[in-house]
């Protein structure tokens, strides 16, 4: 890849990086807004709207093959690179400030007592989906007019699932909007849907220190958040720091990064996804096998199915376990 598009790659992985997070947290202030939150500061959005009042230029120039990153740097040597950089440190902290709040209302015993938990679960999920769809919309799009073909559509591989989960993540709002004191059953499955947003909050936090420490000359395991004895299993183990970082967003550990790989899952937030409803590598294989992805491989197992059968039965059009002959 000549120098010049690395620039534009590595430019767009910062652009991206900041219009989904910015967008996400729009969306999230107004998601608490709605459910009558009072957790965030009446300034909270401020930095996004000056983020946004960037994006646009930058965005711009990069379609003019104007790139805001050079990979020959050794330090960010403009004024607008070090304002990005700026941007994606204070989303670092937001984030770090926002986690432990998500993971202390995934720990309420009643949700149905605490209205402030569940606004903040609910908005969370939204935040979730609103950036992964933003993501992959805006690396497709930036590429697509790059004339980058391939790589847009390995962006936008994951755009329709990334639009279905952010439109249920909406739903989800408009279901606690109009419902101001939901049954325990109604909390329980939302506790549920936002097990995995603070790891998710924690992945997007090590896509931060990547881009922040873009210009170091070794990503190691002290600039991506470990402690020497966080570090020393995944050294042990001859992991990256990069890798182990996403895994270990997720609360796993070396032995899980290679379980997952043998049976060909490589990124940690499939394999929480299939851990999450109750799978473990080694009977999670068969049901990849076939392509039944974990929710409804969890469905059809409950019902006492094989894969081989739930597979025959989903051709032929029935999806539900109840209706199978």
């Amino acid at each position: 890849m000549p120098a010049i598009e690395k620039d534009l790659h590595l430019s767009t992985e910062f652009l991206a990086f900041l219009k989904s997070s910015f967008f996400a947290q729009i969306l999230f202030e107004g998601a608490m807004t709605r459910l009558n939150s009072s957790l965030l500061p009446s300034n909270y959005v401020d930095t996004a709207h000056k983020v946004f009042d960037k994006l646009e230029l930058w965005m711009k120039e990069i379609e003019d093959n104007l790139p805001l990153f050079s990979t020959k740097w050794s330090a960010p040597d403009t004024f607008d690179a070090i304002n990005a950089m700026g941007f994606v440190k204070d989303m670092k902290g937001d984030l770090l400030w926002l986690i432990p709040q998500i993971d202390e209302a995934l720990n309420v015993p009643d949700l149905t007592q605490n209205r402030e938990a569940v606004t903040l679960l609910a908005s969370a999920i939204l935040r979730s989906g609103a950036m992964r769809h933003s993501y992959v919309e805006t690396m497709g799009a930036i590429f697509s007019k790059l004339n980058a073909q391939e790589l847009a559509q390995q962006a936008l591989v994951e755009s329709a699932d990334a639009k279905i989960y952010f439109q249920n993540a909406q739903t989800i709002i408009d279901v606690f909007a109009n419902n101001p004191n939901p049954e325990s059953d109604l909390c329980e499955r939302l506790r549920f849907e936002a097990s995995l947003i603070s790891s998710d909050m924690r992945a997007h936090v090590h896509d931060a220190l990547i881009l922040l420490n873009v210009y170091s000359k070794e990503f190691t395991f002290a600039l991506a958040g470990f402690s020497a004895g966080e570090a020393q299993p995944w050294i042990d183990n001859r992991i990256p720091p990069v890798a182990a970082g996403y895994w270990h967003a997720y609360r796993f550990g070396p032995e899980d990064y290679f379980r997952w790989a043998t049976i060909g899952v490589q990124g940690a937030p499939l394999a929480a996804y299939w851990r999450r409803v109750g799978f473990e590598p080694e009977n999670a294989a068969a049901w990849i096998e076939q392509g039944i992805p974990p929710i409804l491989a969890a469905q059809w197992a409950r019902a006492g199915s094989t894969p081989e059968r739930a597979i025959t039965l989903m051709r032929k059009g029935i999806t539900d376990p109840s209706e199978a002959p």
